[in-house]
This record gives C-alpha cells, structure tokens and sequence, in this order.
C-alpha cells in the first residue's frame, strides 16, 4: 500500500511501517575523476528505485548515504568514517582504487563490507590485506594480458613500445601487469616513465619518449591527463601508435585534446551477455543525461543491488555477517553488466575485454 485515501484526509501517502536500511556510496564527486561523478549516482539513484519497489511489500526500504571519496586513500578513509558514523550496513565504492583501498582500511576495522564498482587495481585481490572487500569489476592483471596481447597484434615487429603510465593505484597497476606480461613476452620496453595523477605538465615525458626513439606508446592514464599527453605528442611530432586501457577509452579524451585521438587502441571490460536486467536498465539509464554520459554505470548499478539483495537475505540470516551473505547471493547474479559470481577473494572473473579504434568527430553549430 503506497498511497491511503480517508474521507478526511482524501488521497496521500502511506506511512511506510518497516526497517529502513543505510547504505553507503562512495562517490568520488571530487579529483581526477570528478567528472564521471554524476553519471555513478544517477546509476545508484536507478537501483535505489527498483530496490525500493521491490522491497516496499517486504516492509524494507534503502538509503543511500552518499560521501565523497576524493580518487583519494585519505579522503577515502575520510569519507568512510563519515559513513560508519551514519550508520551504514555496507558500502558501495569506491570508483577509484586508492579511495578504496582508504576506504577499506576503515570499513574493515568494524567489520563492513563494501563492494566496488570501478576499482581494478590488481593489488585489491588480496584479500588478507583488503577483508571483507568485494568488486563487480575484473581485476587489471587481467587488463596488462588483454593490452599486451592487443599490442603484440597490432604492432609490427621492428617496432617499440614506450610505457607512459600514471603513479596512482590504478595506474601502477596496470602499468605494472603490462610490462610483465610484455616483458615475458621476450620483449623490452624502450623506455617507461611515470607521473603523478595530478600532473599536467608532460614536455620532458614526451621528450624521453621521442629521444628514445619509441615508436609506438601504452599510455595509462584518465581521459583529462591522457588528453595532455596526446597534446604534448602531437606538438613535438609523434606518429607512432598509441594504446591505452580502460581509462583511455572514453569519449572524455576525445572531448578534451584538440589534436586528433582517431586511431588510437585501447581496452576496456566487456559487459557479459545481456539478459533482461541489462536491458531494463539500458532503458532507464538511457532516459537519464548523467547515466547515458557516465562511465561504469552499470556496475555502479549492480553494486548497489548486490549490495541492498544481501543486505536483505541477512535479516533471515541470523548469525551470518553481511559478508558472507554476500559471498552467497553473489553467485550467478543476472546484473546489468552482465553475470556476477564472486570468487573466494571477491574479485569476480570478468568477460573479457572490449578492443576497439577511437573515431570520434567534433560537430559545430553554424552561428547565423
């Protein structure tokens, strides 16, 4: 009964008689990926809905407490202690692998799981030093095999290969499971240079690249400080080919170089097959500017419905924790981006890897 009419009151809304439940979101609404913010809470905003309708005639509803995570480990174990304080049950987040892991330090302590929608680092497979930590987002020692395997297919064999790659979580990562996959390849990197994420000055990183007669470059970086490096590439000259990974592949890089990105590879997760959740929330997502513009947003969704799903399963759990009823209703979830089974560490197996060339055009009104 959502809605009660009375002779007196005429038409209103019921009260809801229930348990509301907190859930947290970390939402890095700030730093190196502030942009993509939006789009991950219209995305939490979808599930919230369609928990809530489905939760409404079992008397549970959802929160969802929101604080930011800053792509950051202190503002993440920052925003994660604003949460524990507001009384979340589990947490959703981070998107950038450092908050998490900031994050996690905190939310382990007292014994709350979170589950990420973004957050790739390879390191975050451990789960000794991250307990109680769950992703619906392979792991980037997967991505360094997938990018290397790109790499060796495309490039013709007199050619080298510079490694450009943020310093970062994310981007030490990524970095470091390419060049070992490259390396035990029976391959040599030309050269390999890292940057802070905050960095926007790339003149002596170019140089190096061109002075060491790299001709072809895996950049891992955002899309805003990929952007730069592409910049800086083309204005000292550089022809070879460019690579990239998930972060790359975004039309935030074509969006803000202004030379040309068209030709560059990249790699990024590819969604499993889709089945009827995929395509309810292709739907709704589509009718909502910031989702259809995000990035991750259908595993922002997936999370936030693993995450209300098990949350729910433990009030008829008594004495099990909201781990390990995660662990359990993980297996086999039909999820927007595809099918979720989570492994013994809470890394999921992924489906792969999208490739594929940017095209991208500039459109320009005429003025009158």
């Amino acid at each position: 009964c959502q809605m009660v009419w009375t002779a007196t009151g005429g038409l209103e809304a019921a009260s809801f008689m229930g348990q509301t439940v907190k859930i947290g979101f970390l939402n890095d609404a700030t730093g190196a990926i502030a942009v993509y913010a939006d789009g991950f809470v219209a995305a939490s905003q979808i599930a919230l809905q369609i928990a809530n309708t489905i939760g409404w005639n079992s008397m549970v509803q959802f929160e969802l407490v929101y604080a930011d995570s800053g792509c950051d480990g202190t503002a993440g174990g920052t925003a994660a202690q604003s949460l524990i304080d507001a009384g979340v049950v589990g947490v959703v987040g981070a998107a950038c692998s450092g908050a998490t892991m900031g994050a996690n330090a905190v939310l382990s302590a007292v014994g709350i799981p979170m589950i990420s929608y973004a957050s790739t680092s390879p390191a975050l497979t451990d789960a000794t030093a991250y307990p109680d930590f769950f992703r619906v987002v392979p792991s980037d020692a997967l991505q360094g095999q997938a990018l290397n395997a790109v790499v060796a297919a495309d490039m013709p064999a007199d050619e080298t290969v510079a490694l450009v790659h943020m310093t970062n979580s994310y981007g030490s990562g990524l970095a470091d499971s390419f060049a070992a996959a490259y390396t035990a390849s029976g391959n040599t990197l030309c050269t390999q240079i890292g940057y802070e994420e905050t960095a926007t000055d790339f003149q002596s990183a170019v140089t190096a690249v061109m002075e060491n007669g790299c001709t072809s470059v895996v950049l891992v970086s955002y899309a805003a400080d990929g952007a730069m490096i592409v910049d800086e590439m083309a204005s000292q000259g550089f022809t070879g080919q460019i690579y990239g990974g998930d972060g790359v592949a975004e039309e935030g890089l074509a969006a803000d170089a202004t030379s040309t990105v068209n030709g560059i590879i990249a790699t990024k997760p590819s969604s499993g097959t889709m089945g009827t959740v995929g395509y309810v929330f292709a739907s709704l997502c589509g009718a909502n500017e910031a989702c259809a513009g995000g990035i991750y947003t259908a595993e922002a969704f997936d999370s936030v419905v693993v995450m209300a799903l098990s949350a729910f399963a433990q009030m008829a759990s008594p004495g099990a924790s909201l781990s390990q009823v995660i662990m359990a209703t993980g297996q086999g979830v039909e999820g927007a981006s595809g099918d979720i089974t989570f492994l013994a560490n809470g890394d999921v197996p992924g489906a792969g890897y999208c490739v594929g060339a940017v095209s991208y055009t500039h459109l320009r009104a005429h003025e009158t």
